[in-house]
């Protein structure tokens, strides 16, 4: 995680998904997942591989014909712009059933009932493991896409009270198991589950994805900043943290006087 952020900014109020029932849904649905890559990605690659499929379309019609059927259907493939169509849909539906079915095998999620505290993983459609909002030790992840939350469980000892947790007790003893939620930075809703599961647990919340996502953003931009910088021997100074253009400016200025097209300023490279 990054750095804390201003006040105002932690505090915005989660708006996570929530299943029928109210539940909040900690990570992003299957839905939210599939319907990207169903409606944008697989039919651009269904259009490029129609001609193939056109093709085959187109084969399998000669071979009706030689057989001496002649019907409606026949008809109505002998077009070229028909078998084209007809065959991206076909590809398109081959894609979206094959990349639908693992990802209800495989994906996870929590689900979490704010009135009785309960804690439920679902992976897949099968629910794999419980636990109470008490229970929960930690609760992270990254606000960046392909990055995963974890979640960590306390679970009970023998007399029914919640384990302690793992620093006052023996390293035998510590008894916490750990939840892997995928994708939680896959949109704002998705980690906004997280977020507002750390605020109903007790912990302090992280600041909103977007926020996130553009300090991250801007700390990736300073050090390759600074890397420039310290290639061509040029002063680092602290406004060029969040000021790029500031930066910039100066980095063509010193590469101009490196490059003898403009007169040195005292503390400028040689």
């Amino acid at each position: 995680m990054t750095d804390p952020q201003p006040p105002d900014a932690a505090l915005a109020e989660p708006s996570p998904r929530r299943t029928r029932g109210g539940d909040v849904i900690v990570g992003p649905t299957i839905r939210a997942r599939y319907l990207p890559g169903a409606l944008i990605g697989l039919p651009l690659v269904s259009a490029l591989l129609s001609p193939f499929a056109a093709a085959g379309l187109q084969q399998w019609r000669f071979g009706r014909l030689r057989e001496g059927h002649d019907a409606l259907l026949e008809h109505v493939l002998a077009p070229s712009w028909v078998q084209l169509l007809l065959g991206a849909l076909l590809l398109w539906a081959l894609f979206a059933l094959w990349g639908v079915v693992p990802m209800l095998l495989t994906h996870r999620v929590v689900h979490l009932d704010e009135t009785s505290g309960m804690l439920t993983l679902r992976k897949g459609l099968r629910t794999v493991d419980r636990a109470e909002l008490g229970q929960l030790d930690y609760a992270v992840g990254e606000a960046e896409r392909g990055s995963i939350a974890l979640i960590g469980i306390r679970d009970e000892d023998a007399s029914g009270a919640a384990a302690a947790p793992p620093r006052s007790r023996g390293r035998e003893a510590t008894t916490t198991r750990q939840w892997v939620v995928q994708e939680i930075g896959w949109d704002a809703a998705s980690f906004d589950g997280l977020r507002a599961l750390q605020a109903l647990s007790g912990l302090r919340p992280a600041p909103p994805r977007g926020v996130l996502v553009r300090e991250n953003r801007r700390l990736r931009i300073a050090r390759a900043n600074h890397e420039l910088a310290e290639r061509l021997g040029m002063p680092w100074r602290d406004e060029y943290e969040h000021d790029e253009k500031a930066f910039r400016d100066e980095f063509d200025r010193v590469r101009r006087v490196l490059g003898g097209k403009e007169k040195p300023r005292p503390g400028d490279p040689v």
